[in-house]
């Protein structure tokens, strides 16, 4: 059990992760190209970025999202759209901002309010992962808790089997079944939280980290 083996530095890992930073003339020049006479992503940017970047971590989304719900629904989208991301999503994203704020003051997301967030353009699982950890969110009574392309490809490793059985029965689906395996992941997570009296935050930061940690002793090896 790799969660067991490691639960010292899960507890003790105090490096900031999900930190994502991105130019702030790329989001301006999207900006630029909507009709739109909202404003509001142009103040966020006014109000958080500095001359050139916008740097956001989780911790920073959640503080702003428990400051006011939406300044952290936008909060979330530069967040989770480090890359950015194409001018209809965004046009649409600005649109509908109002609707997307309603429905992230769901405390817990259900399957129906899951599936409305996957309708909006740009949001897919992983973005959704993260915006629903950001804000605080539990989907079905969990805590939710980041998943992306990294993570599958840690807690489907062997190394992970035991402590992800419900991913296990889901291994090599997270594209085709994206929802149930999200489910499936919280439903291990939580598992673990409740075992080892741990966190969702604590575990998805954990798995980042080991996934990083893989990623460049594999680069070191390919060097040498």
């Amino acid at each position: 059990m790799a969660i067991h083996a490691h639960l010292h530095k899960i507890r003790e890992l105090k490096t900031p992760t999900w930190i994502t930073s991105s130019r702030k003339d790329m989001w301006l020049g999207l900006l630029e190209r909507l009709n739109t006479q909202d404003r509001a992503f142009h103040r966020f940017l006014d109000d958080y970025a500095t001359d050139d970047d916008i740097t956001l971590a989780r911790r920073d989304v959640r503080h702003i999202f428990a400051q006011d719900a939406a300044t952290g629904v936008i909060a979330t989208i530069f967040w989770s759209h480090a890359r950015g991301m194409r001018v209809n999503a965004l046009s649409l994203l600005v649109r509908d901002l109002p609707t997307l704020i309603t429905l992230m003051s769901v405390t817990d997301f259900r399957n129906d309010e899951l599936n409305e967030l996957l309708a909006q353009p740009g949001i897919s699982v992983p973005t959704a992962s993260k915006m629903l950890s950001a804000c605080g969110k539990t989907y079905c009574g969990m805590p939710a808790a980041i998943i992306d392309d990294t993570i599958i490809q840690v807690i489907e490793n062997s190394t992970f089997a035991s402590d992800f059985p419900n991913i296990a029965e889901l291994r090599n689906k997270s594209r085709s079944r994206p929802v149930p395996y999200y489910e499936a992941y919280l439903r291990d997570v939580t598992a673990l939280c409740e075992k080892y009296d741990i966190t969702s935050d604590m575990i998805d930061r954990y798995l980042a980290e080991y996934a990083l940690g893989n990623t460049s002793q594999n680069a070191e090896l390919q060097s040498a």
